[in-house]
């Protein structure tokens, strides 16, 4: 007896398990998702130039102000809400629960979509100091309503228990943004062109061209919506069985679930704000601190749409790996299993530096050849020189990350907040003294956020180790992968002298990524670097083990 009952006790741990690989299912197609949409600004790059670019971001990160407001907190609240309305059998919760998220995410959304549209003029000329990002924002405008519902959409399917719908409508979301921003940007560019010719500014070309990108973002949105309205109505025939079948009396009021859904996403909305709100913030000081020249608006074009596609890239993957690993702390934390908690935040750590420490060499090293692999048009010279600066930012970015990951598997969301408020208060009297009391330009918002980030991670650290007292092995967590990536990076430097005059700057790129990948992942598992287990614990980690074992490295 004794004996079935250990066995029965195995094997629900072992049906347990599908629930994390769902999750790591869709944190690797979000980071997957996440990464081809922000490549895809390269080719958007090369349509728009430097000035589209910056038309593009004055509207996106308006954009994204208004959205953190009205859609942002929406999948990963009603997820939540759901999922636990759901475990205990409260169908009929569960419908009151959409109800009340739909309302308010739909109304927030309309809410904030005319606010933004109406204003859009006012925005871009005495708030960003650029009139001609009106065209693109009142596009993107409309794009509030369609993009906060079809995360409410998302979010319902994953409180649900499937990640399906989500993994679908995300991969259909980036395949039509991409031909339809691309098509569009071309299309209303050229009509842009002959009104400039009309109106004799040249600009017009580039901002038509950039509210063409936008329309990209907008289709994307609108199709896959539509797509899960289609999937959600199939499922409504079984979804009004279960409701039948809710025997349960205790419904809730339609006020108390208003109450937990702002209450809830409340402090998800305002950790937002404050640790994205520094983009906003940078892109308002630069643009009205700087002298009203298009040398201005070219270096934010630069800085936004060059340097920050490229240096956001590993942030994606650290990003998938901290989704897919916080949920596993929280169940540590839930069950005061303070040894796998420690072991979980130890090794999202060191991920964090196993990512973005390769990275960033790379990307100092192959800054000036990197540049006209991947862009055709406009100023190479300047988002090189950032790129090299930026490198230290993209170690900063992932490790404040990661800790920021383990707070949250910690349920100390406080923390981040007040961590996240205090970097972002030092960051903007930097940028502000930076601005007033120097010539660095746009060197000086990229100054200005390696200290924020620097901060932050400092910050997150001081206040994980006052919870848990983690237990840092610097040496395995910091040596290893310096080593390796040092190694990596001083033969790909090598290889880059000696070739570079030999093949294209994209041959060079190409080579030089899979050399200095092969030779670091070498280096790290011989070096023992990252061990089996951890490789278990993250998304296509069985990939590098099969890899690893076929090479005799594991």
């Amino acid at each position: 007896m004794k004996m079935a009952a250990n066995n029965h006790k195995k094997k629900r741990r072992r049906n347990d398990r599908p629930a994390g690989g769902g999750g790591a299912f869709l944190a690797v197609c979000s980071g997957l998702a996440g990464l081809i949409a922000m490549i895809k600004r390269i080719p958007l790059t090369n349509m728009i130039g430097d000035n589209g670019n910056a038309y593009y971001s004055m509207a996106f990160d308006t954009y994204t102000f208004f959205f953190l407001l009205c859609g942002y907190a929406a999948p990963a609240v009603v997820a939540k809400m759901t999922a636990a309305r759901c475990s205990k059998g409260q169908f009929r919760n569960t419908r009151r629960v959409w109800n009340v998220s739909m309302g308010l995410t739909a109304g927030s959304g309309l809410i904030c979509a005319l606010l933004m549209f109406l204003l859009s003029d006012v925005l871009s000329r005495r708030v960003l100091g650029e009139p001609m990002s009106a065209i693109a924002m009142k596009i993107l405008a409309v794009n509030l309503i369609f993009a906060s519902v079809l995360g409410l959409y998302r979010g319902f399917f994953q409180g649900m228990g499937t990640m399906v719908p989500t993994a679908l409508s995300r991969f259909l979301e980036e395949v039509l943004c991409l031909i339809v921003m691309l098509v569009a940007a071309g299309k209303m560019g050229e009509y842009g062109s002959k009104v400039g010719a009309l109106l004799q500014n040249p600009n017009y070309e580039q901002a038509f061209g950039a509210a063409g990108g936008i329309l990209g973002l907008v289709i994307g949105s609108l199709v896959p919506l539509l797509f899960l309205l289609v999937v959600f109505f199939m499922f409504q025939s079984s979804f009004r069985k279960k409701e039948r079948k809710d025997m349960g009396k205790g419904t809730e009021s339609y006020h108390r679930l208003i109450r937990i859904l702002l209450l809830t996403s409340f402090p998800v909305i305002l950790i937002a704000l404050v640790t994205q709100g520094s983009v906003i913030a940078d892109q308002i000081m630069f643009l009205k601190m700087s002298s009203k020249s298009q040398d201005t608006i070219v270096q934010w074009g630069v800085y936004a749409g060059k340097y920050r596609i490229l240096s956001g890239m590993p942030i994606i993957v650290v990003t998938s790996i901290c989704a897919s690993l916080v949920p596993a702390m929280s169940v540590s934390n839930a069950s005061m299993n303070i040894g796998r908690l420690k072991e979980k935040a130890q090794l999202l750590l060191r991920l964090a530096v196993l990512l973005a420490l390769p990275a960033a060499a790379f990307f100092a090293i192959m800054a000036d050849t990197l540049m006209p692999a991947l862009f055709k048009t406009g100023n190479l010279e300047l988002p090189a020189a950032l790129l090299r600066i930026g490198s230290i930012a993209i170690i900063f970015q992932a490790l404040s990350m990661a800790m920021a990951g383990i707070l949250q598997g910690l349920e100390r969301e406080r923390n981040v907040l007040i961590n996240s408020a205090i970097a972002f208060l030092v960051h903007i009297i930097t940028l502000y003294i930076l601005l007033k009391s120097t010539k660095l330009g746009i060197t000086a918002v990229l100054i200005s956020t390696i200290v924020l980030y620097a901060l932050l991670f400092i910050l997150n650290l001081l206040s994980v180790q006052r919870r848990i007292s983690l237990r840092i092995d610097w040496g395995r967590m910091i040596g290893t992968p310096v080593i390796s990536a040092a190694v990596s990076g001083v033969i790909i430097l090598l290889i880059n002298k000696l070739l570079t005059e030999k093949m294209g700057s994209m041959a060079m790129t190409i080579l030089c990524l899979i050399l200095g990948t092969i030779i670091y992942l070498v280096l790290l598992l011989a070096l023992h670097g990252i061990t089996e287990r951890d490789l278990k614990d993250i998304p296509a980690g069985e990939i590098l083990i099969t890899a690893a074992r076929a090479l005799h490295l594991m």
